[in-house]
């Protein structure tokens, strides 16, 4: 299975819509990707590689991370509160100075 962030949906959907009409599911999805994402596909991927650096950072929590934004440490806590990894209060400054650099 491939973790695709929102920005890179919204990218795909961009360009299936220039090839083709969308189907209902699919302009929903691509209105959704373009009012929520941030950052363009190529920055979030960068940001994803990055935040897997960090601590036991898997690929799923950075994508989360990525696609979420996250502003202050109550955020990131939130991201891992089902997670059996949570980052301490020094990665969680790295992964909010990582973000702050990106967006």
């Amino acid at each position: 299975m491939k973790i695709v962030l929102i920005s890179e949906v919204k990218e795909m959907l961009q360009k299936l819509s220039k090839e083709r009409e969308l189907n209902r599911e699919q302009r929903i999805a691509l209105d959704h990707s373009e009012r929520v994402a941030k950052l363009s596909a190529k920055k979030a991927r960068e940001l994803v590689s990055k935040l897997m650096e960090i601590g036991r950072i898997n690929e799923k929590q950075a994508c989360k991370i990525a696609d979420l934004l996250p502003k202050d440490k109550e955020e990131v806590v939130a991201i891992f509160a089902k997670e059996t990894y949570m980052p301490s209060d020094k990665e969680i400054e790295e992964i909010l100075e990582l973000i702050n650099q990106y967006i």
